[in-house]
Order: C-alpha cells, then structure tokens, then sequence
C-alpha cells in the first residue's frame, strides 16, 4: 500500500483520490504550507490534478518558488509526481510567456517534455485547447510500467489539456471520437484546421513519463481519471494507467518507510461542527432536488443554451449537457448525503480558511454539497432570457453565467456533487443513490 498526496489547494483531486483509494491506498489531501514543511516526505507519490478557475497559475501562485522547489527536491529524492492536465503543465518544459506570468513554475520544471499547444492570447493566453471529450490514444510505449494492461490504441478524456513534444511518450494523440468536441466547434463548427488534428499529424504525445534524480515523473495531458458522464465519475479502462504508476514507484523504491508526518487534514474538528454539518445534509439534498426541478421547468426559455451562447462539450449540444446534469445532480448529492455518517470528519467537514489562495482544490462532503447548492440558487436568479448575450470565448462569465454555474465543467455544481460522492467512494461506502423525482 502507497501513502498518497494529493494537492488541497487548486483544482479536483477528488477522481484521482476514489480511483487510488479504490486499489487500497491510503489518502491524504495537502496544502502550500504542509509541503513547505516537508511533508511531502511521508509520502510514496504527489498527485497534482487538474485545475481551477485559474488554471496552473491557481495552483502555483499558492506555493511559490519555494513550493515548487520543495516538490522537486521531494522527487529527485526518490517521489512520484503524478500531474494531469494544467498538473502536468506544472512540470513540464512551459513557454517563456507562462514564465512571465508565473516564474515560480522553473522551480517545478521536471521532465524536458515541451508543451506543444502553448498559447497566443486564447482561453488560458498560454494554452490552446485542443477541445473536450473522447480523443483516440496510440500506446507508444507498451513495456512501459504505466501502460501495462492498457492496448494499442485506447480512448481516453482530454479536457483542455496540454500535448507534449520531446521527453519520453508514453502514448500519442491518434484522432477523435463523437465524444469529442474540437474547441474551434466550442460554439458550431469552424471551417478552421482542428488543432487536435494538427496535434495527430505532429505526433503530440498527450502522456510522457520519466525520471527526475532517483523520483519517477508521470504528465497526464489527457485525463485518465475522467469518464464521460455529467460528473465524469464513471471510471474508464484508463484508470488503470494511475494504479500502474503508483506500482511502477513502488516496485522501484522498493516501498521504503517513510516517517510520517501530520498535515493540515490530521487536526481535528469538533464535534459540534461534524454534528452540524450532518445535520444539515438532508435539507442541502432537498435545496439542490427542488431548485434543479426549477431549473429544468425553465430550460425551455433559455436563448443562451442555443449553440452560439453555451460552449458544447463530448460531442453534446448545451441543451444536452444541461439536461444531463439537471437529471444527474440530485442523484449524486443523495448518494453522498447517505454515505456521509460514515466518513471521517475532515473528509465530511473540511473547509479551507478564508484567507487561504484556494482555488477550487479539496473542500469535505458537507461544503461541496452547499457550495452546489449555492450555485444552483445562483443560476436561477440570474437566469434572464436574454442573459447573458453569445460570449466571446468558451469561459466568459464562468463564475455567473447559469450555464456555467451548473453545467459548463468539473467546478460547475454538477462536479461539486460529483466531487462529495466521489469522496464517499473513495473511502468504500456504499451509499445507495436516490433516483430524483423528474
């Protein structure tokens, strides 16, 4: 069994966790100021997932030079960083232009893996999506520890992420699915050359692999932790690849001890606050049940779910996303509201300060679940019929919009919900979930 990190303070970690949990590791959520203290150390692996609302800088900005340092040191010193999407970006060889923005990010820089789709001022200004959904995979390396199991061509998620040239390929973009939309169709097919295409014909790796001192380095571009339903939680063959990573470091580092060391998740919450927040689970399950039936009585008056208003993504029109997650949302709130009793309490009631740079990251089953209430109550009382008028990039008004609020991505509240079941997953309880009323 590995004792795994997974970083608190930017993004979602919650896929990762459920599907490394499931394989029997143990589970641990850190921030800026536990790996400033070493804690990395106590660790077999460091898992830095995809972004936030602000991408690789949201999840760099917090550790500084310094951080990033500290991870590096912790995997020349025998660690595994595992990085998907903006988590590889991370520790890839970045452009001078994200250099600018964030000179922390040399500090971080572990494999010569070049990122191939650097930016010119598109959504990210230092990243060019290639689209959301189902690409084709060539398993460029089959002996490799990682692709162990995995075939000569697989389908795997890819959301925005990097493609890389240079460095050790682990697997190669082929081409797409129906699940899959180009971002130059975000909004309705573009006569444009598809990037994800030129990216095929280039050769562009979306996985490389490789060692830093005596660490392993594994940069996910795609996704293998994500499925393809409305919360992504419907676990692919891909999965695989992340419990074959974490194997490949421990059949190498021959599962040496390491000290353990407390971090912010070990201090304990009191029981008037788990007592709390238990509590107040089945009036937030009734809150998102009876704004999503809201929700969707009014779908039909929504101009701005119309193609040209609401971006598409896996091949699905915004209606269709919308829909899908209306329907999936109270279900999965539900199911994590009925494990909830069983989680342990920082898991149920953890809840970064304030003052804290969190930018999305790791929040307990309880937060999630208000914060997607929230949300859901937001959307619909900016819903406006003419709200908010065709954006002029996929992500506009991401924080406001109702599309965007609910549906657009993992950090709408479908992937909040998503997110507080995953957790009950993760630790193996078996909640049922409770069909909602349509």
């Amino acid at each position: 069994m590995a004792r795994i990190a997974y970083y608190g303070a930017g993004g979602a970690p919650f896929h990762h966790a459920a599907i490394l949990s499931s394989a029997g590791h143990e589970a641990a959520f850190v921030f800026p100021h536990d790996i400033l203290a070493g804690a990395l150390e106590s660790f077999d692996a460091f898992v830095m997932p995809g972004g936030g609302y602000r991408a690789m800088q949201g999840q760099l900005d917090p550790l500084g030079a310094d951080g990033c340092r500290a991870i590096r040191e912790y995997v020349a010193g025998g660690g595994m960083y595992i990085g998907s999407c903006a988590g590889s970006y991370d520790a890839a060889t970045a452009p001078a232009s994200f250099l600018q923005l964030c000179p922390a990010q040399q500090e971080l820089r572990l494999l010569d893996a070049t990122v191939w789709n650097t930016g010119d001022g598109g959504m990210f200004g230092v990243l060019r999506s290639p689209g959301i959904g189902v690409l084709v995979a060539e398993n460029a390396d089959p002996a490799h520890p990682v692709m162990a199991g995995i075939g000569p061509e697989f389908r795997i998620t890819h959301y925005n992420g990097p493609l890389f040239t240079g460095g050790h390929a682990l697997a190669r973009v082929r081409g797409t699915t129906e699940d899959f939309t180009a971002a130059e169709e975000f909004f309705g097919a573009q006569e444009e050359p598809k990037l994800v295409e030129l990216g095929a014909e280039a050769g562009a790796a979306n996985i490389v692999a490789g060692r830093h001192g005596a660490g392993r380095v594994v940069l996910f571009g795609s996704h293998p932790e994500f499925g393809t339903s409305p919360a992504m939680d419907d676990f692919t063959d891909t999965a695989r690849m992340l419990i074959n990573a974490v194997d490949w470091q421990l059949g190498e580092s021959a599962a040496a001890p390491r000290p353990h060391q407390a971090v912010t998740m070990d201090a304990r919450v009191p029981d008037d606050v788990r007592a709390a927040d238990l509590s107040a689970l089945p009036s937030l399950v009734t809150r998102i049940t009876e704004t999503c039936k809201v929700l969707a009585e009014r779908t039909a008056n929504a101009p701005w779910l119309a193609p040209r208003a609401a971006m598409s993504l896996f091949g699905r029109d915004p209606v269709v996303v919308w829909e899908q997650a209306i329907e999936a949302i109270p279900v999965l709130a539900a199911e994590a509201a009925a494990g909830a009793a069983a989680v342990p309490a920082p898991m149920l009631s953890f809840r970064p300060p304030e003052s804290w740079p969190v930018d999305g990251g790791f929040h307990g089953v309880a937060p999630l679940l208000g914060q997607a209430a929230d949300m859901l109550t937001a959307a619909t009382t900016a819903w406006q019929d003419s709200w908010p008028g065709p954006p002029s990039q996929a992500y506009e008004h991401m924080r406001e919009g109702p599309y965007h609020l609910v549906a657009g991505s993992y950090l709408a509240a479908i992937g909040r919900v998503g997110a507080a079941a995953l957790l009950v997953r993760s630790l193996g309880i078996a909640a049922p979930a409770v069909p909602t009323a349509r």
